[in-house]
């Protein structure tokens, strides 16, 4: 077997036509983060998102069910809500004022008599399917899809290893964009071969003889078992301490970031084929006091920022002309050899 694997087509990464394919064959399949539970806990509670540019409401209902549906009137295919979130006790379209109850089904459409020309059989609002792990909301398009647990796979092990988001507190959220395609921020996101040339600081707070990736079949993702430096005894030595951590890039656009002390989730959402948006949610153990929070965040950001920089040097270049296709070591990017390979699994015309 060879040790380098030819990378992804340089069109991959601004062609409208694969751009389409993905959002139809990768991101209307898959689950997606939305939330976390806490901001649907209460009866009339709604969120609303997007997934592969279709939009969606996820509401908790007045019998306390959680309940997804296509943010779509059925009438003329207005939204039917404009606001991120909120409380209500019924869906009403803005537009021409058609109504729904809280499980989705049509109560009111002005000008028609509900039950001859309209039913709410054939009318109703669009389920999407639900469901909760972790604390976390997820979303998916597909309505065939594997059970979010399954999804997950091995994460749902590895995360036993770690607090669980009940056991923390909320903190803040981070929005960032870049001009590049959600798989060259992928590419980079699923190797640590960049970061002692673009990551200094973070490359200098891991001990990297400790550090392991791996490709998860079960669950599709590439893992990093970290070893962060003990800053108070400067000790490599993590037996002692709490200084453990996993990393977890999730086929197609997740991110997770386990530790003792804390846990951040990233979507990756794609926007076009030349605009990603990389959405950040933190959470802290009680312990963690203000300052180490906002330290860790700034920190976080850094990475981001970097990691921004250099995928948006590459993506003028695949954007050029010149560069066709590249080469992937087995050795040092095994994570984007595995990711690369899920996007060519999942499109029908690879």
């Amino acid at each position: 077997m060879s040790n380098t694997v030819e990378s992804l087509p340089a069109n991959w990464y601004y062609d409208e036509a694969v751009f389409r394919s993905e959002q139809k064959n990768i991101f209307e399949k898959n689950w997606t983060f939305i939330v976390d539970s806490t901001e649907v806990a209460q009866p009339g509670r709604f969120v609303t998102a997007t997934i592969a540019n279709q939009f969606i409401i996820i509401v908790r209902t007045l019998k306390g069910e959680l309940k997804g549906f296509l943010n779509l009137c059925r009438h003329r295919a207005s939204t039917i809500c404009a606001e991120d979130n909120g409380s209500l006790t019924q869906f009403t379209c803005p537009y021409h004022a058609w109504s729904y109850d809280l499980d989705g089904r049509l109560k009111n459409a002005p000008g028609f008599k509900i039950g001859e020309q309209v039913t709410s059989e054939k009318f109703s609002l669009i389920p999407v399917q639900v469901d909760i792990w972790n604390g976390l909301v997820f979303a998916c398009l597909h309505r065939e899809c594997a059970s979010l647990e399954s999804w997950l796979g091995d994460i749902v092990r590895i995360a036993e290893n770690y607090p669980a988001i009940s056991e923390m507190t909320f903190a803040t959220t981070r929005r960032d964009e870049g001009r590049i395609n959600w798989k060259n921020y992928s590419d980079n996101a699923a190797e640590g071969y960049h970061l002692p040339t673009i990551h200094p600081a973070l490359n200098a707070a891991l001990v990297s003889k400790q550090t392991r990736i791996a490709a998860y079949e079960n669950g599709k993702f590439i893992g990093f078992k970290v070893v962060y430096k003990d800053r108070d005894n400067d000790s490599e030595d993590s037996s002692q301490n709490d200084c453990s951590g996993f990393w977890i890039y999730k086929f197609p656009g997740l991110l997770l970031h386990f530790s003792m002390n804390s846990f951040n989730i990233e979507r990756v959402i794609p926007i076009d084929p030349q605009t990603t948006v990389m959405q950040r949610w933190f959470w802290f153990k009680p312990s963690i006091d203000k300052q180490q929070r906002k330290q860790a965040i700034e920190f976080s950001s850094q990475v981001m920022k970097e990691d921004i920089g250099i995928c948006t040097r590459v993506q003028k270049n695949l954007e050029g002309g010149v560069y066709q296709t590249g080469l992937l070591s087995r050795q040092r990017e095994p994570g984007t050899i595995f990711f690369q390979q899920c996007v060519k699994e999942a499109l029908p015309e690879s």
